[in-house]
């Protein structure tokens, strides 16, 4: 194993989970006290599946299920990341999972009330039961806290699901407790949160009682014409979550990070999600990541929020960072927040103080092959996320984690290569996934940044 060294980070290259090359994405990334393994999953790099990956051709019925073949290879790569940054499974705090809705090209109704059909999952159903299947094989107890969101594609059209982990290194004297509440029973086998360093991880809340589907406090009548339903899930999920965080002995107003996890529908609504949000933190609320996707776990739902809380007595302490070089927050969020040995960021879109950037629009119509509107927001959120880098004292080569969702996969090809320019001293442990079409904070944008940088 080799590593590339910058001031307190440290480039993972794991032998067995490498990536292609033109892919700007490291395996894992190290910043003591806590290993980054990026967006993983059973692909070769070059023709699908890996080999040991895939039922036999010829007897496709016979041997494992050919999803758990697949679960096995990715958590054998994960296990892998873990080993080389001085962690392991027991000693996980957080994982998320990415289930993949379509494969190869196909045509997606590219409407914003587009809601998944029972056929939808299903098919989310035969991915997800191996996933927790192969995870519980590895993670036998103190399982971390959990989120798995559908999304539309993932870059190789033969893989079902991406899995992405957090751990705690064994040279640190930190350990990790998880913990339960009655508030929230989750039948996937997750823990509700992780107490560990400086932060409190808690897993992915919806708006249910997991015994009835849509929580009773969450309902809008069918049978009025008022009421607001991704509001009133917001509003539910954030009363369950302040129990949870309390019930992990840290405090509501220091949370550091949320990650709003959005539907189609729930994006339309966001305005009316936002009055829900500034209810809940009327001051000084975290930084927030909206993130796209085709669903969540439970059908009527549209709306999962996790978030990273600071534990003051543990060293996480609680900075916002605000510049006047950097455009100010889309809603009611900072544009980032220093806690601990990371700066967490709100959602970074390629965008003006006004929106999607004038001409783009006309110039991909005029020379579509080009793609240059998606180049163009790649450059502006590197030149915007450095600038709050900068103003806590860091750059954006120094970022630990990536997610991007893109509304097009076809933006792709052209986008990677303007994205690795950012980062002169190894990438982060990313992801890049495709959500549904038509669907961002932001109109005419093409893609949204989920960012964590070492401070």
């Amino acid at each position: 194993m080799s590593t590339i060294d910058t001031a307190e980070r440290r480039v993972l290259d794991v032998p067995g989970a490498e990536l292609p090359d033109d892919i700007p994405a490291s395996p894992a990334v190290l910043v003591e006290p806590f290993v980054f393994v990026g967006s993983t999953s059973a692909s070769d790099g070059r023709t699908g599946l890996a080999e040991d990956a895939k039922p036999e051709p010829g007897l496709p019925l016979s041997g494992a299920p050919a999803n758990k073949l697949e679960m096995r290879k990715l958590y054998e790569r994960l296990g892998a990341c873990l080993e080389a940054g001085g962690s392991s499974f027991d000693r996980t705090v957080q994982i998320n999972q990415w289930v993949a809705s379509y494969h190869g090209e196909v045509e997606r109704e590219p409407t914003e009330n587009r809601n998944p059909d029972p056929a939808f999952f299903e098919h989310w159903r035969e991915i997800v039961d191996p996933n927790l299947w192969t995870r519980d094989q590895n993670i036998l107890k103190d399982r971390p806290a959990s989120t798995c969101m559908p999304i539309d594609r993932l870059m190789c059209s033969d893989a079902h699901i991406e899995v992405e982990i957090v751990g705690v290194t064994r040279s640190s004297a930190i350990e990790k407790r998880a913990y339960e509440h009655d508030v929230h029973v989750p039948l996937g086998g997750y823990s509700i949160g992780i107490e560990t360093g400086p932060w409190l991880f808690t897993a992915g809340f919806i708006a249910t009682d997991f015994k009835s589907g849509l929580h009773p406090d969450a309902r809008v009548s069918e049978f009025v014409w008022y009421g607001n339903q991704p509001a009133q899930e917001v509003d539910n999920v954030l009363e369950q979550l302040k129990v949870a965080v309390e019930a992990g002995n840290a405090r509501w107003e220091d949370t550091v990070k949320a990650v709003l996890y959005v539907t189609p529908w729930a994006m339309r609504n966001l305005p009316a999600i936002e009055e829900v949000w500034r209810k809940h933190w009327p001051e000084d609320p975290p930084a927030r990541a909206v993130v796209p996707v085709s669903g969540v776990g439970m059908r009527p739902l549209n709306i999962e929020v996790n978030l990273i809380v600071a534990r003051p007595d543990q060293g996480g302490d609680r900075e916002v960072i605000q510049t006047d070089r950097a455009l100010p927050p889309l809603g009611h969020a900072p544009q980032a927040i220093k806690s601990g040995p990371l700066l967490f960021l709100s959602s970074q879109l390629g965008r003006d103080e006004h929106g999607a950037p004038d001409g783009t629009a006309a110039s991909d119509r005029a020379f579509p092959f080009l793609r240059r509107s998606v180049k163009d927001q790649l450059r502006l959120i590197q030149e915007n996320t450095n600038a709050i880098c900068e103003a806590a004292g860091t750059s954006l080569d120094q970022t630990v984690k990536s997610n991007l969702v893109f509304d097009d996969y076809r933006h792709l090809g052209v986008a990677l290569p303007v994205w690795a320019q950012g980062f002169a001293k190894g990438y982060p442990a990313s992801g890049y996934f495709e959500g549904p079409p038509g669907t961002n904070e932001v109109p005419g944008c093409h893609v949204t940044a989920d960012l964590t940088v070492a401070a």
